[in-house]
């Protein structure tokens, strides 16, 4: 099994990129389900490898859109946060909610004309015509031997997906695995979110990681909505068993406990509960 690696010795990122644009990003991008988790190996090394890892929900202009971004133009924002993406220069920029809808036409045309000359694009569409998806950017002159795959993942009416990469990285040498990946919103007005297709989809997932090269250093970026849940109690409407904060979070737990590290947790020790990771 992979062993762990220092966050800090492989400065890994992302849970900054938010932080040009708004209050209510910037929460997005520190809560635990914003933040990737890693597994790998080489610790020896681990100072000397120039790899830089980051993940971010862009927020889909087709979905609902909180105050205050929803002022902004969208097209200016996600220049904007191709901007970032620009100045971080990551080597493998994971990304959730990438918006497919007619309605935002030139959203993936905005990401490739300011990105495409450096990186190399693998897009995911949710199912059942979902205006949005996945999309994992992959550095052109860093990785070789690369092989993505999509998983459409189960139960297939929360139409959820996810992308598991494998690549060499010509630097070092090493062997990566990278998974993407965005879980069920954990809503509590009924009684399979939390119970059943938010640990049935991170099983999937975690069965892909478990199923890396022992020698592979395995990195999981994902938004998992494990920072969510409802305040109002639906045992009152009489719709669905109340939920605990544990509960929500069991996506996090399975993931710790097959040795993956927080890495938000391990820049910023304490900064949340357990209960709002990822």
């Amino acid at each position: 099994m992979p062993q762990v690696v220092s966050v800090v010795q492989l400065r890994l990122i992302g849970m900054w990129v938010m932080c040009l644009y708004g209050t209510l990003s910037w929460l997005k991008a520190t809560n635990h389900s914003d933040i990737s988790l890693k597994r790998g190996g080489f610790a020896g090394w681990a100072m000397a490898l120039p790899l830089r890892v980051c993940q971010f929900n862009v927020l889909a202009p087709s979905l609902r859109i909180c105050a205050p971004l929803d002022t902004i133009p969208w097209q200016q924002r996600h220049a904007a946060i191709c901007d970032e993406l620009l100045r971080l220069d990551p080597d493998v920029i994971c990304l959730q909610e990438f918006d497919f809808a007619p309605s935002t036409k030139g959203f993936a045309e905005l990401y490739q004309a300011r990105l495409g000359s450096a990186y190399e694009f693998h897009l995911k569409k949710r199912t059942r015509g979902k205006p949005e998806g996945l999309a994992m950017l992959l550095r052109k002159c860093a990785f070789e031997d690369i092989a993505v795959q999509a998983l459409e993942l189960e139960p297939r009416f929360c139409d959820r997906v996810a992308q598991v990469a494998t690549m060499r990285h010509r630097t070092s040498g090493l062997q990566l695995f990278v998974a993407n990946t965005h879980l069920t919103v954990a809503h509590a007005s009924n009684n399979h979110d939390i119970p059943f297709a938010r640990p049935l989809q991170m099983e999937q997932v975690m069965n892909a990681i478990l199923g890396a090269q022992s020698d592979s250093l395995v990195f999981l970026c994902a938004d998992m909505n494990c920072d969510h849940l409802e305040t109002e109690d639906p045992i009152s409407k009489g719709l669905a068993p109340q939920y605990t904060a544990a509960d929500v979070s069991q996506p996090v737990a399975m993931a710790f406990q097959e040795g993956l590290v927080s890495a938000l947790h391990s820049v910023l020790s304490g900064a949340r509960p357990v209960s709002h990771t990822s």
